[in-house]
């Protein structure tokens, strides 16, 4: 028995998963991450498809995106408004990078200042 063989005879084939003829919210363009959270897919990102402006401050809060994905008036469970991000890895890179950037500032630091002293002596 080959291998392959024996992984396939491993794998459900009857398997049905509700939702998989759907975007994922995380692969489009609008899809927002809030860099005060590291999770790219968390509950609490946005949506800048949808949002209402404050007519007095000319601020625009945007809709979190699961709020979206379950009304029918927006992007509905079909994501009718979804248009695939082409940069998917860089999006999620960036997001890694500045949303983790104030627990490495502080380790920046120190090394910083331990090299200054190595360099330096001081």
């Amino acid at each position: 028995m080959s291998l392959k063989s024996l992984f396939l005879t491993m794998v459900p084939t009857d398997k049905i998963i509700k939702n998989m003829e759907f975007p994922a919210c995380k692969n489009c363009i609008y899809y927002k991450p809030s860099f005060l959270n590291n999770d790219f897919t968390s509950t609490f990102n946005k949506c800048y498809k949808f949002g209402e402006k404050n007519i007095i401050t000319d601020k625009v809060t945007y809709n979190f995106a699961d709020f979206c994905r379950n009304d029918d008036t927006k992007c509905g469970k079909e994501g009718k408004y979804f248009k695939k991000e082409k940069n998917i890895k860089f999006k999620i890179f960036r997001h890694k990078i500045i949303s983790n950037f104030p627990l490495s500032l502080p380790i920046m630091l120190i090394i910083i200042n331990l090299i200054i002293k190595v360099l330096f002596g001081k």
